[in-house]
């Protein structure tokens, strides 16, 4: 019987180290798992750590790292050129021992603000070498505890661009003053002319209708075409006065936003022409409301008819559609007439103050009109422009944003929205 139950105390304690053994394994291959798992960490952190050293080798900046009281402990040099020794005469030593008095005190200051606050702190400082003196800029960050990371880069060329750019920009205010000024005098002058021409005008007009009316009969046929010439340049004299009023004062004068029904005022507009001059025919397409300054949009379809009334009248039968439609953030809207046309080579001539493509002898005008458009709508935030063709007929169109910026626009869209055969 006892020898039974050594047998079965020897059973039992080789299953007990048959599963210290299984056991074993287990912890030891977890071991060498984590050694493996742990070896490839340090493979990776070790090519990570390369990769850096790398990186830092190849920026061009200086670097220094100080313990708490300023010593100067480790450094890379970047650009050695950044200082008039060596980089390695530094170690050991402080940073306000070994740089110029003003830039020594400057680091000290900068090292104990950055132990206290665990902040970054950048200063900037000058140091005599044989180019010159050069300008540094030094950023220093804490580091560890009680250690602090010194960056230093050269900013001369910095400097020496930014002393460039404050000059540009200090010259460009001056012309923009002066230019400013410019202006105004123009103004002032073209206002005070226009007024003091419209005296003598009145004066001429006046008279020159009173010989037409009392004394026409006593004169040849010479006398009274010389004495209708008199009258139709004076009458034209006016108008360019009027008109250069009117476009002077674009400008100074504020634009008042309304909703304004365009349908109903372009309508209005061609009525008002066709009364004085008739044989018009008007096709007016959907076009839709828009927020502007209702007296100017009013300008704009006076002048833009009147051109269209002016070009169609040698027509047998002149045609004068309006239209508009509504493009993302503005709306277009455009004049089309079957008119005499122009050319497409001059089409950037027509906006410009005094540009006339025809004889004055064939078709009246003061060469102002458009010009005055293209400010009305500029002012508004949006763009002008025409199409057209010799004898073919023209198409002026301009834009209106939806929401006027506050300032007038500057640079043309860098597309059309639609052509003439919209």
């Amino acid at each position: 019987m006892r020898r039974g139950k050594r047998m079965e105390d020897e059973e039992k304690s080789k299953e007990q180290l048959i599963r210290e053994l299984i056991e074993m394994r287990q912890r030891m291959g977890a071991l060498e798992a984590a050694a493996k798992k742990r070896e490839r960490e340090e493979e990776t952190l070790l090519q990570r750590t390369s990769e850096l050293q790398a990186v830092f080798r190849a920026f061009p900046d200086l670097f220094f790292r100080l313990d708490r009281d300023g010593t100067i402990v480790d450094y890379h040099a970047g650009h050695t050129s950044y200082l008039y020794v060596a980089p390695e005469a530094f170690l050991g030593k402080r940073m306000q021992d070994v740089l110029p008095a003003g830039a020594g005190q400057q680091f000290h200051e900068a090292v104990s603000q950055v132990l206290k606050t665990k902040k970054m702190v950048s200063i900037e400082y000058e140091l005599p070498m044989p180019t010159g003196h050069q300008g540094y800029e030094a950023r220093l960050l804490p580091l560890l505890e009680k250690q602090v990371v010194v960056v230093i880069r050269d900013i001369t060329e910095r400097r020496l661009s930014e002393k460039e750019i404050r000059k540009l920009n200090d010259d460009l205010k001056r012309r923009a003053a002066d230019l400013e000024a410019i202006n105004m005098e123009l103004k002032a002058f073209n206002y005070s002319v226009s007024h003091d021409l419209r005296a003598p005008l009145l004066v001429i007009g006046g008279f020159s209708r009173k010989v037409q009316e009392k004394y026409s009969t006593q004169l040849d046929a010479k006398g009274r075409q010389f004495l209708d010439t008199i009258c139709r340049n004076a009458q034209n004299m006016q108008e360019l006065i009027d008109d250069l009023l009117t476009f002077s004062q674009l400008d100074n004068r504020k634009i008042k936003v309304l909703e304004v029904d365009m349908g109903e005022l372009a309508k209005a507009v061609f009525d008002e022409l066709g009364n004085l001059d008739p044989g018009r025919t008007l096709v007016l397409k959907p076009l839709p409301q828009v927020r502007a300054d209702k007296a100017m949009i009013r300008q704009v379809f006076v002048n833009l008819l009147s051109n269209a009334f002016k070009f169609t009248k040698s027509q047998g039968h002149g045609v004068i559609e309006i239209g508009g439609v509504a493009k993302e953030d503005k709306i277009v809207y455009y004049v089309k007439d079957n008119g005499i046309g122009f050319d497409m080579q001059d089409a950037n001539k027509l906006f410009n103050v005094f540009q006339r493509l025809h004889n004055p002898d064939e078709f009246e005008g003061t060469g102002v009109g458009l010009a005055i458009v293209k400010r009305i709508i500029n002012r508004h935030g949006g763009w002008v422009w025409a199409e057209g063709r010799v004898n073919e007929g023209a198409t002026f169109y301009f834009s209106l944003p939806l929401e006027r910026p506050s300032s007038p626009r500057k640079t043309k869209p860098a597309e059309e929205p639609f052509s003439s055969e919209t």
